[in-house]
Formats: C-alpha cells, structure tokens, sequence
C-alpha cells in the first residue's frame, strides 16, 4: 500500500482525498495502517521522508516530493490525517493506530504528529461534521429546526467548554431560548439561534432588525433568570448570571465597511455576542487546528516601548 498511497500524494489534496476513500472501504488494518503513517511524516515534513519502516521505493519518493509543494502537502496531509481518524469507529482504528506507532519508531517528531491528530477524535466534530455544517449553510439556509437538531448533535459548535446544554427549555412556560449551556467551569451561555438566510448587518451597516430582536430575546431569557437565582439553580446547577450567544446570517458575504460595523457593534456588549452562522465553523476548525498541532505561537517577554 505505502507505494500506491504515495503515487497518490503526489496528486495534492485530491490524491490524498482518494487515499482515504482507498483506506476507509479497503477492510485491512495495513491500508489503514499506511495511510496514517504516510499522512503523519507528509503532515509534519511536507515531503515523504525515507525511513527504515516506510516501505516507499526511492524512485516514488523522488518524483511524488519533486511535484509536491510542501506547505501545502503539509496542510493537505494534515486534514486527511483528521478526517481519516474522525471516519474510522474507534474499534477499526486501534489497531491501525498501534500498527502506525510500530512504522515510526525511529520517528518520533512523526508519532507524536498522529498521537495529537487523535485528540480531535474525542471532540466529537471535525472536518467531516463541519463540510456537513456548511453544506447544510448552503442549502438549508431558512431551516432553523435543522439547524437546531444539528446543533443537539454537535452542541461542542455552539461553546467548545460545553459540558451540559438544554435545548428549549421551558422555565415557568413562558420564555423558551434555543439553549442554555453549561460550561466546564460552571459559567452558563444563553444561545438565540435565527437563520443563515437571515440579514446580519443591513446595507447601511446597521445590525438587522432579526438580528437586534434575537438579541433582545436572549438577554430578556437570561435576565429571567438571573432575577431568579434560587429557583433557576433547581434546573440549571449552580447557575449564575450567563452570557448571551446571538448566531444570525453569515459574516463571509460583508463588506469591508459591514465588518467593521458588527466588529463595533461587538465591542459595545460586555456579555453579548453576535456572529454568523460561519463564524462557528471557523471558530471550530481553529479548535481542530490547535488540538491537533499544538503549535500555537508563544510570543516571550515582548517589549512595548
């Protein structure tokens, strides 16, 4: 296999698109095995190194690096290894895993590249759940239950410290949001979900009347019940006074003059967010990219003056 898939990798993002279809429907641990260890080095050197398990003939590996550009077979390589782990069922994927581990023994750099693409497994969402979000963006854009059934799916979309999340809760029959979540550090989210088809900002630059209406129904939820602590806590443990999430239209059709007008309007709220459909999926791939990388930029002992 590590020949094939390699002959493959030379094709980009397209070949290696391939080279997981090849690896998920293929029914043996070492086409899935290969593919991960393959996708592993590509993703942390941009090339197919050489190396004493990675069964490559060297005249492959020449002509599949010579057509390749390495900052983009690194990024390629990278969301195939995410999209190739997040595929597989957990009991399909051990063995493969383990078997890749044993390849890069004498690469260690390359172990621990996959060891952090399978953190993304245990996010429950990833390059595949999110091509679903924004195909459902493109096609369902007036479909608000389906974007509240998606989101009980994936409730991670809406607050990555989500621990538990209530979809419509009816409290006292009257005021129903789309969510009240709850975060790890037990601080609370109010979430009002409109559209995708909605308008965010008019062309004046003005957040739309939808957008300032579900505002307004969030923070009159949340002041419900904040003004009732004792009895909200009986529902909502430990609650205490909750931000508000507002996600309406989408941010990526804005002008730059449009932009700039939601980026002030943001700044004017303390504890109220409003942002479009995609900044959530944008906000999660950012997630993913952390997750599995690690490589966040650490600036030290930065002088200002």
């Amino acid at each position: 296999m590590f020949p094939a898939y390699a002959a493959l990798m030379a094709w980009g993002a397209e070949g290696m698109v391939r080279m997981v279809d090849v690896a998920l429907t293929h029914h043996t641990v070492k086409s899935k095995s290969a593919a991960l260890t393959l996708l592993s080095i590509a993703a942390l050197d941009g090339r197919i190194s050489p190396g004493s398990m990675i069964m490559v003939p060297p005249p492959i590996q020449k002509a599949a690096n010579a057509k390749a550009d390495p900052k983009a077979m690194r990024s390629d390589a990278s969301h195939a290894l995410r999209t190739l782990i997040l595929s597989l069922p957990t009991d399909d994927l051990m063995l493969p895993f383990s078997q890749s581990v044993m390849h890069l023994m004498d690469r260690q750099d390359a172990a621990e590249t996959l060891v952090a693409a399978l953190g993304v497994k245990w996010l429950r969402f990833g390059p595949p759940v999110l091509d679903q979000y924004r195909q459902l963006i493109a096609e369902s854009p007036d479909d608000e239950p389906a974007f509240q059934a998606f989101f009980c799916r994936y409730p991670q979309l809406l607050d990555p410290m989500a621990v538990q999340v209530w979809s419509q809760p009816d409290f006292h029959g009257t005021l129903e949001p789309d969510f009240v979540i709850r975060r790890a550090d037990n601080s609370y989210l109010v979430v009002e979900i409109e559209c995708p088809g909605k308008l965010l900002m008019t062309r004046g630059s003005q957040l739309s009347s939808e957008a300032t209406h579900a505002e307004n129904q969030a923070i009159e939820y949340e002041s419900f019940l904040s003004e009732r602590v004792p009895e909200a806590r009986a529902h909502f443990p430990k609650y205490r006074r909750a931000d508000c999430l507002v996600i309406i239209g989408t941010e990526a059709g804005l002008d730059h003059t449009q932009s700039e007008a939601l980026e002030r309007a943001k700044q004017r709220r303390q504890n109220v967010r409003i942002a479009g459909f995609d900044w959530l999926e944008s906000r999660a791939r950012t997630l993913i990219e952390n997750v599995s990388h690690g490589a966040i930029d650490v600036v030290t002992r930065h002088r200002m003056i």
